[in-house]
Formats: C-alpha cells, structure tokens, sequence
C-alpha cells in the first residue's frame, strides 16, 4: 500500500475514534497498531516504540511539568489569585468594562506564574465571573475574556507549551521563554483594545462601577498593591532563577511549588488537605499527560518507519510553495488540527515533520516555537474542541450554554488570528528581546 493513501487511512482512523469519543492516547495508540499491521503485516516494529517512550520518559525537562501543574493547584487553592483580581480590578474598575479589562491583567501575571492554561481559567474564572455577572455584563465581556485570557499562560512564560516544544524541537526553553514575551504582552493588549472598543460602541454591554470605586482616592488604590507582592515574588522567583543563569527551568519549577506553599503560609490557606487535594490533582493530569506522550510517541514511530515523515516532507518540499506558501499551509494545518486534537497530540504528531522543512528554509525554530504557541492559542479557542470554551462551562451556571460560549470567544478569536499572522510576517518580533 503507497505511504500516500496509508496517510489518509491513518488521519481518517484517528479522527474516527476521537469522535466515538476514545481518548487521545488511546486513539493514537490503537492507530498506530493498525498502521503496523497494515504496512508490516506484524506488531514487531512495537519494540523499537517501547524504546523510544523509555528514552522519553528518560528527559529530564519533562519533570517541570507535574511541577508547574503542582503549582498551579497550590495557587488555586492558596487565595493569591483572589487578591490579584482584586487589585487588577480596583485599578482597572473605574473604567467602563474595567472589570473585564481587570481579568485580562490579572490573567498576564496569573501566567506569568503557573503556565497551565486550565487552572488559570478556572481559577480566575470561579473568582471574575460571578462579578461580572453581578454587574450584569454581557456574554462577550464576561465569558469570552475570561477564556481568551486564561489562553495566555499559552505564550506567557513559563509556559508548558513551550517546555514540552523544547525538548521536542531540542532548542533552549530559556530563549522560548524570552521569545513568548512580546507576543503574549501584544495579544493581551489586543484583548484589551477590543473590550474597550467594544464597550464604547455598546454601553450597555458593560454598566458603569459603583461612584465609590470611580472615585476612590489614589491612597486607597496604593494599599490594595501589596497584594501584588505575593504574586511578583513568585514570577521573580521563577522567571528570574531562569534568566539570571541560577537555575534550570526543571529547577525554576520546584523553586516555585516552595514559593507558592510559603504564600499559601502567608495567606494562611495552608492546610493538610490543600497539599492533599493538590498532589491528588498533580498525579491526575500527569498521568493524564504522560499517556499522550506515550500514545504520541507510538503513532510517530510507526509513521516514521513506514515512511511517512519523509513523505510529508518530500510533499509539502515538493508543491514548491516558497516560504511564504509553505508557511500558510503549516498555518492551516494546525488551525485545522485544532479543531479536534489537543496541543500535546498536535505538537508530538506535526514538529517532527514541520520542523526540518522550516530549518531547509533557514528559519528560526525559536520563532517557529512562538507561531506553534500561536496557533495552540488559536485551537483553544476554535470549536468544536476549543478546551478554554470547556474549562468556561465547568464554572458556569447551567443556563449558559456552550453556543453561547462558543459566540462569546468569537471576536477574540479574531484577535488572535490578527496576532497569528502579525507573528507569522513579522519573524523578528519575537526575537526582539534575545538580540538585546
């Protein structure tokens, strides 16, 4: 059988199963089985895919990751991130939508902290919504920034995105980190700019805040930025033992779980039952994680072996698009991947093949990193998959429906792709900061 038509038959396959509604991992295991006895006539080759996941597991850079996700349950159970949007919406509240405006900054420093995408929205979400709600904003304003916002933590460092991209990519997660800076400061101002044009062109979207918060005196609103204290100590912590050469980002990871647990001291919100609940957490979505690296792992061996990733190669080399064609295609791809896979099984399934095409045309990988970590923003927010959108409809009340959500995230959505291609034209802003 051609590796053309095997090609069709393995993207068909898989995306059968994910709509019988079989896990990932599973799915991607069980296609790359069917692959081997189509193209083998044998599972032999299952050997050399138990090697390469022991090699995988092997990778010391994949130890940041049950950390940061220890850190994050910590922070969501610590009480930082309520008194974070406290002080993001005292600052930002006296303005019409500010409180919407208010959960967009509070989402930048929330990433700048943890890096998962989940615990931010939920976080930030079981705290913002029922405010906004309160205040009677409308669905685009209370829904859909809260999971744009919470994408952040996608490009924002230190980013999972981007740990699990280094050590696939084999590039420094140091320089991914610095490179996701302007981008992800850039979009979180696009967020910004669309809620306040939005909220000038329909008013009553957002209601004006009470006359006591538009008034309250400068003195006042100083006060409320010690509870900022806690929060930068913890990005310092983390980002700043990574960029001052102290630490590595495995080693940045744990520094921040003791950062995190001290500020669960100092809030005193520290308890037996928190460490409890946030280990149960931890375990669940690393193994979670570790069996999409696996499954990923055995449909990229079996695929290899069969040719597949030279055939890719060959074919999107061989449509002689240029770069700028070659890249539109890659664009489209993911956006498409996006739709319906997760940014783990994308990312294992699509940088082996991509990769050394952008690298035949002289590209950066650092910057080809940020247009990944770009288009996963994008897949957050597409539906139907859209996890923001899911994340959204875990702490809302029963009556908003997930059209509802989904027409929520819509002109954000937009903002995004606006970033999208912004990054993708403009190789060097992202790389602005490593040549400084």
């Amino acid at each position: 059988m051609s590796i053309g038509l095997i090609s069709v038959l393995l993207v068909a396959c898989l995306i059968l199963m994910l709509c019988m509604g079989q896990p990932l991992s599973w799915s991607l295991g069980a296609t790359a089985m069917i692959l081997c006895l189509i193209q083998f006539d044998t599972l032999g080759p299952v050997s050399s895919f138990v090697n390469r996941i022991f090699d995988m597991a092997q990778s010391s850079t994949l130890m940041a990751v049950p950390l940061f996700v220890m850190m994050a349950s910590i922070l969501q159970r610590s009480g930082v991130a309520e008194s974070l949007f406290k002080a993001a919406y005292i600052w930002a509240g006296g303005l019409r939508g500010g409180l919407a405006i208010g959960t967009i900054f509070a989402n930048i420093i929330m990433a700048a902290m943890v890096g998962v995408v989940g615990a931010e929205i939920v976080t930030l979400g079981m705290i913002a919504l029922p405010q906004m709600l309160k205040n009677k904003y409308d669905d685009t304003l209370a829904l859909g920034a809260l999971a744009a916002g919470g994408g952040l933590a996608t490009l924002i460092p230190p980013s999972v995105v981007f740990i699990v991209y280094g050590m696939t990519a084999s590039v420094s997660v140091a320089q991914l980190f610095t490179a996701g800076i302007i981008p992800g400061l850039l979009l979180a101002l696009g967020y910004t700019g669309f809620i306040v044009i939005h909220c000038r062109r329909h008013p009553e979207a957002a209601p004006l805040p009470p006359d006591e918060l538009r008034n309250l005196p400068l003195k006042e609103r100083l006060k409320v930025l010690k509870s900022l204290v806690l929060p930068i100590c913890v990005t310092f912590g983390v980002l700043g033992s990574i960029y001052l050469g102290v630490a590595t980002p495995n080693e940045a990871a744990g520094v921040g779980v003791v950062l995190v647990l001290i500020c669960s001291f100092i809030m005193k919100t520290f308890s037996l039952k928190m460490i409890w609940e946030s280990c149960l957490e931890t375990v669940k979505v690393s193994c979670m994680l570790a069996w999409i690296f696996f499954g990923a792992q055995t449909i990229i061996g079996a695929y290899t072996l069969a040719g597949g990733t030279q055939f890719v190669r060959d074919a999107i080399l061989g449509m002689d698009l240029g770069v700028w064609g070659t890249l539109a295609l890659i664009n489209i791809i993911w956006i498409f991947l996006g739709c319906f896979l997760d940014w783990m099984g994308i990312l294992f399934l699509t940088i082996p093949i991509f990769l050394p095409v952008i690298l035949s045309y002289g590209l950066n990988p650092i910057w080809f990193g940020v247009l990944y970590c770009m288009n996963m923003q994008v897949s957050y927010l597409t539906p139907p998959f859209a996890p923001s959108s899911f994340y959204m409809k875990s702490i809302t009340p029963d009556d908003i429906t997930m059209t509802r959500i989904y027409k929520a995230t819509l002109p954000y959505l937009i903002v995004t792709v606006i970033m999208l291609i912004v990054v993708t034209v403009w190789h060097d802003l992202p790389l602005y900061l490593l040549k400084k």
